[in-house]
């Protein structure tokens, strides 16, 4: 069955001749506006409409905007794109029949119900229809003549009606309706359109879908508005609804402008054209690439509260690239990522290390300062770095020893700064490792700071894009406070993204450096916290940070802050990635048991993968 004479591409020519283009409506995303800024874009929809001339077939399909346009048409919000085979994109497949029965119709393995929209809600709420289910709007503007007379026959209706004995309230507020109605239509502030509606109600056997009628009928019924199950009539109005077919307009209703555009799921869940998948929370799929080109730097700043899953995340950004070939360092402060290193076969740091691997004289420099009690003045800093550029040309200094014991004649006592942590240090050079982890607890507190300086010039001497992780340690790196800004500001030049995790934004705010950190982060990852707003944070944001919720198990849900993203986001992990991610201590002593009964005997990834199919037994790997 098909009504349609040709199809080419996007453009269609029905049976009698007419023709119509075919396309995808790609509206805003509209979670990262607020109130105003929602109304001006329904408002700038409205006045789009108001402005055709023509019919038009507007279809929510599996959330997604199609549009059917007969004339022309220009949107002032969002784009419109050609979409090619409008038929199949329709009906899903033109391969299977279609056969009609009573009240329903098959196609292939669907059995399919139409509902025509009888009375419309009495109320809408902004993007309300975008919960609906699939449905073809149908549309037309009425002209302004024919308008005019249909508005005021309604309000002469409704002000003969006011002379009742008894009072009738309806009547009256539909007369001042009426009266206001009129008035913009005069002025071309509104318009009047025929519109009919038919919702497509869809199961895989006839008993699911009977359930989904009544589940559909019953939420309209909540709406306010009444659907009629097409039966007699089904095969003509099915018909009808596909594409390049004009509209009957048999079930149409009078609708003013501005409850069209109300009409219409004008919202479109969306960060980036590719990346990884996450969701939004409608459940629909949105896609997240750290080293989109867009981005000003691929830095990322990750906040929230104890339990909000901000390791979570930070786990799921290393997975993926690691997935993808990315190569990664990761400082850890409480074993978060520990079993995601393990599973990547990463190298765990040895606690020895060799400074004097790396001869860049700003590096140890930082180094030295990074150990050392106080700040020395600027002058003191520059005769510093004279000092170790001239060390650095003697090739008879071979290790740390001896570069400390010759720097120590021009810096009377700096030596005593590296008696307690001397220990950690090795002549031994290490090869660089796609996958670097660093438990930072095994560490004394003096070696912290320096250990830092040293993995960041690791870390810049590893080829192709790369990710730093950095948990919880800002505190550590005041002194070098220009350094760190620094290497923030220059990661972008050499495809390096550096994650800085912390608890709260408004206390990392505090200091210089975690001010000149969140410049520097083009991605803002919020979890749930107690924050004020502030130049980091406006109200709106905030406010929709004050919203977002984790459930612990089940996904993880942040707010996505950039220049032009500001968007709430679910990261739904699968039973693999949550058991290598997980840091509940509940989840992680059932798999350290698991080890002890003989999953130690295992490589990692095998033991950890086994043990998820143990909790999960319908989990499949693939």
């Amino acid at each position: 069955m098909n009504p349609i004479f040709s199809v080419c591409g996007h453009e269609l020519t029905s049976l009698t001749g007419i023709r119509s283009s075919f396309y995808q409506i790609l509206p805003p995303d509209m979670d990262g506006l607020d109130r105003n800024s929602q109304e001006r874009v329904l408002l700038g929809l409205e006045g789009d409409l108001i402005n055709t001339e023509s019919n038009f077939k507007l279809y929510w399909l599996d959330g997604k905007l199609y549009l059917n346009a007969f004339g022309e048409i220009n949107l002032g919000h969002g784009e419109i794109i050609p979409q090619e085979d409008p038929i199949t994109t329709f009906i899903g497949s033109e391969d299977s029949s279609i056969n009609f029965y009573e009240n329903y119709l098959t196609h292939g393995s669907q059995f399919i119900r139409l509902l025509s929209v009888k009375d419309f809600p009495l109320t809408l709420e902004k993007l309300s229809c975008n919960e609906w289910p699939d449905f073809v709007l149908n549309f037309k503007k009425i002209d302004k003549l024919a308008a005019k007379n249909k508005i005021n026959l309604k309000r002469k209706l409704h002000f003969s009606a006011l002379y009742k004995s008894l009072r009738n309230m309806d009547s009256e507020n539909a007369f001042n309706q009426s009266e206001s109605l009129l008035d913009d239509v005069t002025t071309d502030q509104k318009a009047l359109f025929s519109v009919e509606m038919y919702i497509i109600a869809r199961a895989r056997s006839k008993n699911n879908l009977d359930k989904v009628t009544s589940k559909v009928s019953h939420q309209f019924k909540g709406l306010g508005a009444s659907l009629f199950v097409e039966e007699r009539g089904l095969s003509y109005f099915y018909q009808s609804l596909f594409p390049g077919v004009v509209p009957s307009y048999k079930r149409a209703c009078d609708i003013p402008s501005d409850c069209l555009s109300y009409l219409i799921p004008y919202h479109r869940d969306f960060v980036m054209d590719e990346g990884f998948e996450l969701s939004s929370r409608n459940g629909v799929p949105v896609y997240f690439d750290l080293f989109n080109t867009e981005a000003l730097n691929y830095n990322v700043l990750v906040t929230g509260s104890s339990g909000q899953g901000k390791s979570m995340m930070a786990n799921k950004l290393l997975w993926q690239e690691l997935g993808r070939g990315t190569k990664a360092m990761v400082l850890d402060l409480g074993n978060s990522f520990v079993k995601n290193a393990k599973f990547h076969d990463g190298a765990i740091l040895s606690q020895n290390f060799n400074p004097y691997q790396f001869k860049n004289p700003r590096y140890l420099k930082e180094f030295i300062l990074a150990t050392m009690d106080e700040k020395l003045p600027k002058k003191e800093e520059g005769r510093l770095f004279e000092e170790i550029k001239t060390i650095l040309e003697n090739e008879r200094i071979m290790n740390f020893h001896d570069f400390l014991r010759e720097l120590e004649k021009s810096f009377s006592g700096i030596r005593y700064y590296f008696n307690e942590i001397e220990e950690y240090f090795t002549d031994v050079t290490y090869p660089l490792n796609n996958l670097t982890y660093c438990d930072f607890t095994l560490f004394p507190e003096a070696m912290k700071a320096p250990l830092i300086i040293y993995l960041i010039e690791y870390f810049k001497h590893l080829e192709g894009e790369k990710v730093f992780i950095f948990d919880e340690c800002w505190h550590l790196l005041l002194k070098n406070a220009d350094y760190i800004a620094e290497c923030f500001r220059t990661f972008r030049k050499h495809k390096a993204s550096a994650v800085a995790i912390s608890q709260n934004l408004d206390d990392f705010s505090e200091s210089q450096l975690g001010r000149v950190i969140i410049q520097n982060t083009y991605y803002k990852f919020l979890f749930r916290q107690s924050l004020s707003t502030s130049e980091f944070i406006d109200s709106h944001s905030k406010s929709i940070l004050d919203s977002v919720q984790s459930i612990k198990g089940a996904y993880s849900e942040f707010l996505l802050l950039t220049e032009n993203i500001r968007k709430p986001i679910r990261f739904y992990p699968t039973p693999l990635e949550y058991q290598v991610m997980t840091s509940a201590r509940e989840d992680n002593e059932q798999f350290e048991e698991y080890l002890k009964h003989g999953g130690m005997l295992l490589p990692f990834a095998e033991a950890i993968k086994n043990f998820t199919q143990v909790k999960n037994p319908l989990w499949s790997l693939e």
